[in-house]
C-alpha cells in the first residue's frame, strides 16, 4: 500500500475539527494546526514561539503547569478542561490530550490534540443550575413539597413536610397517603389523587391529623408529573392554614370587641365624613367639650368649634384629607391656651379620624427631663435618654465622644441596634433585654462598638423612669468606658497563667535533674568504687572502666540535654528539636537498666525500625522512655518471670510507641481519674513518689503527642504513645 502523500496530511490538519499542536517540553509552540482559526480565531503563525501558558485562564494554570509536568513523564495523559483565550470569543473551553513525543527526533516535542467543549460545558453548568435550583426550591420552600407515585405512596418530601405534619422521612416515605387524611376526609382526597392522575389539577382545603394527633387543616394543591407523555406521578403543595383560619375567627370576634372597645376609650375620640361632619364621638370627647354625645352626630365640626381656622389643627385636618397621610403633632387648645393637647390624626373610611389626649403634665415632666439633661450633657459618662419602647430621645456629648456618633444618628433606635457587635456577649444582651423589660434598675458590663468599628467595654446603669401613677415614662442610662480595666483584668489572668506554666516548666525540670541523672550517677559511683578495689591487671578493671565511660557519657548527655531546654526556656522559645533516632535512644534508655534488668533476669523484647527517624525534642523523649521503663521494672510481678515489650509502628499520622510489660497491672475503671495526676500512687508497698506519669504525660504533650494506657490487676499494663511524624 503506498504512503499518503504529505498535502493529504496538510488537508487533514486544515480542515479537523479538532486543533493539532506541538509543544516543546517548556509548554511554547512549534507547530499548531490551521484549524484554530476556526477554533479560536488565530492564525498559526501567530502563537509559534509562544508559550502555551500565557493563554491560560488564571484559575486553571495550575492544571495546566500540573499537567505539563504529568506528560514529560509520562507517553500520553488527558488534561481537565482548561479555558484557553480566544481572539475574539474571550475564553473557550477545551478537552485536551498530550502525547510525549520528545524522545521522537522527527517530532521532539509534546502532540497535543484540543477539542472545544465550550457549549458542553456550559450546557451542564446550565443543567446543574437548573438542577440546583429545582432542590432549593424543592427543599426551602417554605410549605409542605412532596410528591406520590401513582399507586398512592409519597416517594418523596421536604423538610416542611416533616415541621407541618409531625411525621419524619422514615416514617412517610414509602407510605399511602391517606396515612396523614383525616378518616372523614379520605374519600375526597383519593377522588383528587385520581382526578390529578388524569392530567387535571387540584386546589382545596382539606384535613389532616399530624403525628401528635391533632387536626390541622391544609390549602392542597396536586399537579401531574408527565414522564413521555403519561403522568407518572404526583406533586403536591399543601400550606398549612390552621392558624390563618383560626386567626380569621378572632379577627371577627376581635372587630366586634373592637367596636366596644372604641366606645370605652378613656381618651377623647370622633370621626368625620368627608363633608366635615361627625358620624362618631365618643364619651371621654363628649365629657372634655362638656357637651351631650347626641349633640354633634351630623353637624359640621367647623360650626361647632368656631374661628379655629388659622389653627394647626385646621390645617392639618385639610393635610390629611388630602394626602391620607397620618399627622402628629401638639398645640395648645384653641378654647384654652392653658392645656397642650397631643394630637393623632389619620384617615378612615373616606373621612378622617381624631383622636388627641391632654400632654399637658407631660410636658411639665419633659422640661424636668431638659434640665437633668443638661446637667447630664456636662459629664464625662455617656448618657442616654429612652422612651418607654427602648428608643433614644436624647443623648448627652459625652456619649458621642464615647461612641462616636452624633445625636441625630442615635435619635429614634434602640441602642443596642447600633451599638452591639460580633463578640458582644449574647447572653448578657439577653439579660439587658430582660432588664427593659422588667423595668427595673439594672447593671452590666457589655462588649460594644464605635462607629469608627473599634471594640470597647463599657458598664451600663439603667434606671426606669415612672410618673405618680407607676406608668414608665422613660429610661435613663448611664454609660461609663471600662475598657482599660477590662485589659489590666486580662492582663493579669495572663500574668497568672505565665506563673502557672512557669512553676509546672521548673517543677518538670527539678524532677529530671533528680531522675534521669540518677541512674548515671549512680552507675557511676558504683564503678568507680568498684575500680579502687580491682587490680589494674585484671581483665574485670578495663571492662569497669569502659562501663564507668559510658555511664559519665550519659551523664554528660542528660545535662547537655537540661542546659538546651533550659536556655531554650529562659529565652522564650520553643523546645528545640533536632532528628532523633528512636531505635537509639531506646537503646540508651535500656542501657542505663542494664545492670537491673540482668538481675531480675528480665525478657526484653525490641522490636523498632533502626531507620525510624522524627524531629523532636531529644531530652522530653528520653525522659518519657526512661520513666516509662523505670516503673515497668519497679512494679514487675514477683511470682513470674519479668517480661518488657516496647514496639514502634509508623502510620500516615506518625508513630505509635508501646511499652507492654506483665507486671502488677491496675483496675483502670478505680485508678483512671487520678492516673496521671502528680504524687498519686496506686501500689502502696512499692517505693516511689507519684510523680513519674504526671511528668510523663506532661512531655508527651508538651511536644504535641497524646498517651493512652491500657491495664489489668496482675496482668500487665501498656502505655501508647501517639506521636505526630512532623512536629512533635
Amino acid at each position: 500500500m503506498s504512503l499518503l502523500s504529505p498535502s493529504f496530511y496538510k488537508h487533514l490538519l486544515s480542515n479537523s475539527t479538532d486543533l493539532l499542536s506541538v509543544m516543546d517540553e517548556n509548554g511554547k509552540f512549534r507547530f499548531l494546526g490551521d484549524s484554530i482559526r476556526s477554533i479560536l480565531g488565530y492564525d498559526p503563525e501567530e502563537l509559534v514561539g509562544k508559550s502555551v501558558l500565557d493563554f491560560i485562564h488564571a484559575e486553571d494554570l495550575p492544571i495546566a503547569l500540573d499537567s505539563l509536568r504529568k506528560v514529560l513523564g509520562e507517553d500520553k495523559m488527558q488534561v481537565p478542561p482548561i479555558r484557553f483565550k480566544s481572539k475574539h470569543k474571550g475564553w473557550r473551553w477545551l478537552s485536551c490530550t498530550g502525547t510525549n513525543f520528545l524522545h521522537d527526533p522527527d517530532i521532539a516535542g509534546i502532540i497535543t490534540n484540543s477539542r472545544d467543549i465550550t457549549e458542553t460545558v456550559e450546557a451542564e453548568s446550565e443543567k446543574d443550575l437548573h438542577q440546583a435550583y429545582y432542590i432549593s426550591l424543592f427543599q426551602e420552600h417554605p410549605d409542605a413539597v412532596f410528591s406520590i407515585d401513582r399507586n398512592g405512596y409519597f416517594r418523596t418530601i421536604n423538610k416542611n413536610f416533616a415541621i407541618i405534619t409531625g411525621y419524619s422521612a422514615k416514617e412517610t416515605l414509602h407510605q399511602h397517603f391517606l396515612k396523614v387524611i383525616q378518616p372523614d376526609e379520605a374519600a375526597i382526597a383519593k377522588a383528587a389523587f385520581d382526578l390529578t392522575l388524569t392530567g387535571e389539577t387540584f386546589s382545596n382545603e382539606i384535613r389532616i391529623r399530624d403525628a401528635r394527633g391533632n387536626k390541622r387543616l391544609l390549602n392542597l394543591s396536586l399537579l401531574p408529573v408527565y414522564i413521555n407523555g403519561r403522568v407518572e406521578a404526583v406533586q403536591g403543595i399543601a400550606k398549612d392554614i390552621t392558624e390563618l383560619k383560626r386567626s380569621q375567627r378572632l379577627i371577627k370576634e376581635q372587630a366586634k370587641q373592637l367596636s366596644n372597645l372604641v366606645e370605652s376609650i378613656t381618651e377623647p375620640f370622633f370621626a368625620l365624613n368627608s363633608e366635615w361632619r361627625f358620624t362618631y364621638v365618643n364619651k371621654a370627647f363628649c365629657s372634655f367639650v362638656g357637651e351631650n354625645c347626641d349633640y354633634f352626630i351630623g353637624r359640621i365640626v367647623w360650626d361647632v368649634f368656631k374661628g379655629i381656622e388659622s389653627s394647626k389643627f385646621y390645617s392639618k385636618c385639610h393635610e390629611v384629607a388630602e394626602t391620607n397621610n397620618t399627622q402628629y403633632f401638639e398645640e395648645n387648645y384653641a378654647l384654652n391656651k392653658d392645656l397642650t393637647l397631643r394630637f393623632s390624626i389619620f384617615p378612615s373610611d373616606g373621612g378622617i379620624a381624631v383622636h388627641f389626649i391632654d400632654s399637658t403634665a407631660q410636658i411639665a415632666i419633659q422640661r424636668e427631663l431638659e434640665k437633668l439633661s443638661l446637667v447630664a450633657s456636662k459629664t464625662s459618662n455617656g448618657v442616654v435618654i429612652m422612651d418607654a419602647t427602648g428608643k433614644i430621645e436624647w443623648v448627652n456629648d459625652g456619649f458621642t465622644r464615647l461612641t462616636g456618633f452624633g445625636k441625630e444618628e442615635a435619635l429614634g433606635k434602640i441602642p443596642s441596634s447600633f451599638l452591639q457587635g460580633r463578640d458582644t456577649d449574647p447572653l448578657t444582651s439577653l439579660r439587658v433585654a430582660e432588664g427593659y423589660k422588667n423595668q427595673r434598675y439594672f447593671s452590666e458590663e457589655i462588649v460594644n462598638y464605635r462607629k469608627c468599628g473599634e471594640k470597647y467595654w463599657v458598664k451600663v446603669d439603667v434606671s426606669p423612669i415612672k410618673n405618680a401613677t407607676g406608668d414608665l415614662i422613660n429610661y435613663i442610662a448611664i454609660q461609663t468606658d471600662i475598657t482599660e480595666k477590662k485589659k489590666a483584668e486580662a492582663n493579669q489572668l495572663k500574668l497568672t497563667d505565665d506563673l502557672y506554666k512557669h512553676n509546672l516548666n521548673l517543677q518538670q525540670f527539678t524532677y529530671m535533674v533528680s531522675h534521669n541523672l540518677r541512674a548515671p550517677v549512680a552507675n557511676a559511683l558504683g564503678l568507680s568504687g568498684l575500680v579502687k578495689k580491682l587490680d589494674k591487671e585484671a581483665p574485670q578493671f578495663a571492662t569497669a572502666l569502659d562501663k564507668l565511660h559510658t555511664s559519665i557519657s550519659q551523664l554528660d548527655g542528660v545535662i547537655k540535654d537540661i542546659n538546651s531546654i533550659l536556655s531554650a526556656r529562659d529565652a522564650d522559645k520553643s523546645l528545640p528539636r533536632e532528628p532523633v533516632n528512636l531505635n537509639k535512644i531506646i537503646q540508651e534508655v535500656l542501657d542505663s537498666f542494664v545492670d537491673e534488668l540482668d538481675e531480675k533476669e528480665a525478657s526484653v523484647n525490641l522490636q523498632v525500625d533502626g531507620s525510624f527517624e522524627m524531629t523532636s525534642n531529644r531530652a522530653y523523649l528520653y525522659s518519657i522512655m526512661y520513666n516509662l521503663v523505670s516503673n515497668a521494672i519497679k512494679y514487675k510481678a514477683t511470682n513470674r518471670q519479668f517480661e518488657l515489650n516496647i514496639s514502634v509502628i509508623k502510620d500516615e499520622r506518625g508513630f505509635v510507641i508501646s511499652v507492654t510489660d506483665n507486671g502488677l497491672g491496675m483496675d483502670m475503671q478505680l485508678v483512671q481519674s487520678q492516673l496521671f495526676q502528680l504524687y498519686k500512687r496506686f501500689h502502696p508497698n512499692t517505693h516511689g513518689k507519684g510523680v513519674g506519669l504526671f511528668l510523663v504525660k506532661t512531655q508527651v504533650e508538651a511536644i504535641g503527642g497524646k498517651i493512652e494506657v491500657e491495664s489489668a490487676p496482675d496482668k500487665g499494663t501498656t502505655f501508647k504513645l501517639l506521636l505526630g511524624a512532623k512536629h512533635v
